[in-house]
């Protein structure tokens, strides 16, 4: 450990200096690297999901402790806000990979157990390829734009 008195404090060799700032570097464009906007790569961020909401909404779909609910979101913020919400009440979460496509998918949902699946929708693809390899199919919410029914989202905005 190294402190105050510390024989590493009394090292006599210069320290650096640090290298200038300067400040207008990011608004100028030519002159140097652009700085990392996520939003260039991504698209917006998605709207934050409140935890406690989606306890609300699940209590009024008749979810209790002790059920399963498959989660195959994309945004790890949203996926952690869901998977909050759903713990406080006693419900297990099985987060499936999004990567995984339809056999491995199909496993990975069979195994949950799930009763439920909560699916973003950019994501239907792999959902998609579920079907056809279970013997019984949990009733999916979507998450995310362009859900035109069961949409995670309106039932959210409705629990405000």
């Amino acid at each position: 450990m190294l402190g105050v008195n510390s024989s590493a404090a009394d090292m006599s060799a210069p320290v650096p200096a640090p290298a200038p700032r300067d400040p207008d570097r990011r608004f100028r464009g030519a002159a140097g690297p652009a700085p990392y906007d996520p939003r260039a790569v991504q698209g917006a961020p998605a709207a934050p999901i409140c935890p406690h909401r989606v306890a609300r909404w699940a209590c009024g779909e008749g979810l209790r402790a002790g059920d399963a609910v498959a989660l195959l979101v994309r945004d790890l913020g949203q996926a952690e806000g869901i998977r909050l919400g759903l713990t406080r009440i006693g419900i297990r979460v099985a987060c499936l990979d999004g990567n995984r496509r339809g056999a491995a998918l199909a496993d990975s949902l069979a195994l949950s157990g799930a009763g439920l699946a909560i699916v973003d929708t950019a994501l239907s693809d792999a959902y998609a390829g579920v079907m056809g390899r279970l013997a019984t199919y949990p009733a999916v919410w979507w998450n995310g734009p362009g859900a035109d029914f069961a949409s995670l989202d309106f039932a959210l905005a409705e629990q405000a």
